[in-house]
C-alpha cells in the first residue's frame, strides 16, 4: 500500500485519520466495499471501525503501481445509515 506523504499529513490535520492505520479498516471482519468510478480511476471506498468512529478508506489501483490510499475520514451521516443497513440486514455472522 502506498501514499503520498504530503496528502498522509494534510488528511490526518484535516480529518484526524492517519493512512498509517489503513489497516484498521482493511483488516476488519465487518468491513464494507463500495466500488465507484471518479475522473476515469476505479476506486473502491472500504468502510469499517477505525477507533471509535466508522470510517472510510478510499483507494485507487494505479496500473503500474501498487493500491493507493488516496483519502481517510469519518463517514457522513447518509453513509452511516448505508453501513448500518447493511451491518443489518447482509452481514453473516458466522465471519
Amino acid at each position: 500500500m502506498i501514499w503520498d506523504e504530503e496528502k498522509r499529513v494534510s488528511n490526518l490535520l484535516k480529518h484526524g485519520l492517519d493512512f498509517m492505520d489503513a489497516f484498521l479498516v482493511l483488516d476488519s471482519p465487518y468491513r464494507l466495499d463500495i466500488q465507484s468510478e471518479r475522473n476515469g480511476e476505479v476506486r473502491i471506498q472500504s468502510f469499517a471501525y477505525a477507533f471509535p468512529v466508522l470510517a472510510v478508506l478510499t483507494l485507487v489501483h494505479i496500473p503500474g503501481e501498487s493500491v493507493r490510499i488516496i483519502s481517510f475520514r469519518r463517514a457522513k451521516r447518509s453513509e452511516r445509515e448505508v453501513y448500518y443497513g447493511w451491518l443489518e440486514n447482509d452481514v453473516d455472522d458466522a465471519r
